[in-house]
């Protein structure tokens, strides 16, 4: 599998985050370019985010496949220190580094306290978003974003 995204991430960041091991493919990779890399001393889920037409943002698709099978959220007991999220759009390029404590925060992972998602929609800085709900959420993911193209 070919990482795009990831690979357009390392020739901009090169081993700022540290030494950057080859992703290993996720079996439910799908159109996401889902793996798990090791960065430095830590592990990381990684995505590739899907720009939509008709709404600001971009989805990610973050889920596994327990043991008989079915789609499940992540849990907040999933080894990974968190998820990389990269939102290509046109010239513009960036990406969410979402620790483990701030996708529970978020509601992604599943936990005593929430549910969980299997997906979900991402406001890089340069959306404009046109809701109130949309607005707070891009409000809570700013702290993970950073723009690189």
């Amino acid at each position: 599998m070919e990482f795009t995204a990831f690979d357009r991430f390392v020739a901009i960041v090169g081993d700022r985050y540290g030494e950057v091991e080859r992703p290993q493919p996720e079996q439910q990779r799908g159109d996401y370019e889902s793996g798990i890399v090791g960065i430095g001393s830590q592990l990381w889920r990684i995505r590739t985010a899907r720009v939509t037409p008709t709404k600001p943002g971009a989805f990610v698709a973050a889920w596994r496949r327990d043991e008989r099978g079915e789609t499940r959220p992540f849990g907040s007991d999933d080894p990974a220190d968190g998820l990389l999220v990269f939102v290509p759009d046109g010239d513009r390029f960036g990406f969410f580094r979402f620790t483990a404590l701030h996708l529970e925060q978020l509601g992604v992972t599943s936990s005593s306290t929430s549910p969980g998602k299997r997906g979900f929609r991402v406001y890089p800085s340069w959306s404009e978003v046109v809701n109130r709900q949309a607005t707070q959420t891009q409000n809570a993911q700013a702290s993970a974003f950073l723009r690189l193209a």
